[in-house]
This record gives C-alpha cells, sequence and structure tokens, in this order.
C-alpha cells in the first residue's frame, strides 16, 4: 500500500468521478484507475462501486479510507514538522558557554532568540575552554562560545575567532589602591583577591606573578560566578579581574573602577568552536548565526533546501574569565 494510492482512493471518493479526482491528482484517468485497480489488487478486496454516472466507496473502502485519512495527515504533519525542524522554528539546540559570557553578551542574545522562536528548547551550559571542548567531543554540546583558549592539533575542534577580548584589574570605588597614580605588580601580590576558579585562569595568575619572582597572592573568594564576584567586590577590599566589557556597567554605575596596572591574566580573543566533522542541525545553525549577527559577523551564505510531499594563532587559555 502506498500513499499515493490512498491519495488517489480519497480524491475519487470526494469527487464521486474518476476523471475529476485524475485532474485534482495531476494524472491521467486511466493512470488513476490502474492506480486504485493495484491497490484493490493488493488488499484482495473492491474498495469501489463504478457505476455509469462516478462511483462510490465499498464497506471495504469506507474502512480503508477512514485509516487513510489518518494516515494522510500524520504525513501532512511530518512534513510541517520537517520544514519547521529545517527553517528552525523548534526542536532541542545544548550549547556550552565559557562562564564568564553566562553573564553577558549570552543572556541578551537568548533572550531575543526566545522571542524570535518560542518553541526552540535551549539548553546552556557553562565551563573553561577545555572543559566545553571535552563537552564537545563527547557530543554533550551542539557548539560552544566563549573565551578560546590553546587547542592541541588533534583536538578535533574547529575555532572561528571572532573578536578580542581584554580583562582588566578591578577594585571598589574608594579601594587604597585607587589612590596611587600606578599600581605596581609588588602592590597586586600584597593584594588579597577574589578570582574565577578556572583552571586556565589559574594557571595564568599563578604564572604571572612566577615570572617576576613573586609568589601568588591570596584569594579569599574563588567561584565559578562572575556575578557573584561583582556583587561580592563592592563592599570588600580585594582586587579582581573583570572583562572589561562585564565591568563596564558597574564602571558607569560608580560601584568599581579600574586600576593603572598589568592585568596578570592576558588578552584573549572570543568566538565559536564546534566538531570539525560534526554537522549542525539547522536549530543549532540557526542559533550560531544569531550569535554572529549579534557580535556583528555576517553568517556565511548557505543554499535552501525544500521539502515537498511525493505528490508535489592560539591566544593564551583565559576560558574562564
Amino acid at each position: 500500500m502506498e500513499i499515493q494510492q490512498l491519495r488517489h482512493l480519497m480524491a475519487a471518493v470526494t469527487h464521486g468521478n474518476l476523471l475529476k479526482a485524475a485532474e485534482e491528482s495531476c494524472i491521467s484517468q486511466s493512470g488513476l484507475s490502474r492506480s486504485i485497480k493495484s491497490l484493490e489488487d493488493r488488499l484482495g478486496v473492491p474498495l469501489l462501486d463504478r457505476k455509469p454516472k462516478g462511483v462510490e466507496p465499498t464497506v471495504y473502502g469506507l474502512s480503508v479510507l477512514r485509516r487513510a485519512q489518518v494516515i494522510l495527515n500524520e504525513v501532512q504533519r511530518s512534513i510541517e514538522e520537517l520544514r519547521a525542524i529545517e527553517e528552525a522554528r523548534f526542536g532541542h539546540v545544548t550549547i556550552g558557554v565559557t562562564q564568564n559570557y553566562a553573564n553577558y553578551v549570552v543572556p541578551e542574545i537568548l533572550s531575543a532568540v526566545r522571542r524570535e522562536r518560542p518553541a526552540l528548547r535551549l539548553k546552556v551550559l557553562t565551563g573553561g575552554f577545555l572543559e566545553l571542548v571535552t563537552m564537545i567531543n563527547t557530543e554533550a554540546i551542539d557548539f560552544g562560545f566563549g573565551i578560546i583558549g590553546s587547542l592541541m592539533q588533534d583536538d578535533g575542534v574547529v575555532v572561528e575567532r571572532l573578536r578580542a577580548h581584554q580583562s582588566k584589574v578591578f577594585v571598589r570605588v574608594g579601594h587604597p589602591l585607587t589612590e596611587k597614580e600606578s599600581v605596581s605588580v609588588t602592590d597586586l601580590a600584597e593584594a588579597d583577591w577574589m578570582m574565577l576558579t578556572s583552571s586556565a585562569v589559574q594557571r595564568a595568575f599563578a604564572a604571572f606573578f612566577a615570572r617576576r619572582g613573586l609568589m601568588a597572592p591570596s584569594q579569599s573568594l574563588t567561584t565559578d560566578s562572575l556575578h557573584l564576584i561583582r556583587s561580592c567586590l563592592r563592599d570588600s577590599d580585594a582586587v579582581t579581574i573583570l572583562p572589561a566589557e562585564a565591568a563596564a556597567r558597574d564602571v558607569r554605575d560608580g560601584f568599581i573602577v579600574q586600576l593603572n596596572c598589568e592585568t596578570p591574566v592576558e588578552d584573549s580573543q572570543i568566538g565559536f568552536f564546534h566538531r570539525r566533522h560534526g554537522v549542525l542541525t539547522p536549530q543549532a545553525q540557526f542559533l550560531l548565526d544569531r550569535f554572529r549577527a549579534a557580535l556583528g559577523k555576517t553568517p556565511p551564505v548557505r543554499k535552501a533546501r525544500t521539502l515537498t510531499p511525493r505528490s508535489s594563532a592560539p591566544a593564551a587559555d583565559t576560558s574562564g574569565q
């Protein structure tokens, strides 16, 4: 039993006339008759009473028609669902975000996406760059976004760099170090710090002071939450490193101030990373393009496909910042 045969039978019963049914089905009358006769032969029962003035369904035909309507409706729904998936109107996407970008940039992009595609289901995981690379290789996420760290050639990940990422040293307004025109590395080494727990950030932080012959300073607070650090910094004499973009609002509102000093964690770049030989779903590709657009990048041009029925240079790894 073929879908097309069911469509032909339904058209014949709807019109009660094989010629009109054939015209609607864009097939010759003889072709339509053969199609229905083939279905009858397959089922071993007559489906139509052929009369001089038209056709009527037999009791067998009525039974098949009831089932045929359900089948054809399901087929149409499946086609519509595939079109919706291809157009990324709904479905699921799981992305990974380096810890800092869970607090800014990404929330705004995801809010816009949810307004545009309310039926699209999004799952966001956070971690350091290398953690997200592991998630990509185990297919736990569709793609990653955030600060790009160092990769080995055999990591199996493609990286698309988008723009520079700058981090600076910040303290609360009125902090003793703000009285200095220039803050020395020794001043930084003697200060108390709040830092992200990212292993990459911690390594870069310790290496900065080690290269200058100094011990890494104490850290009274370590966390994977940039938001927590920003909140605690306002009422503390600790020092921290924040992405300049993330700190901009707090600086503007007069809560924190940037110190004039070296930054213990090197500047890096932000971008995307995904499996080298993986295939992004339409939903993931849609989300990726929305990220590019929000960051001022033009997505590559791709040819659209149509579904129709059968009837028709490595930077330092600062991933946790």
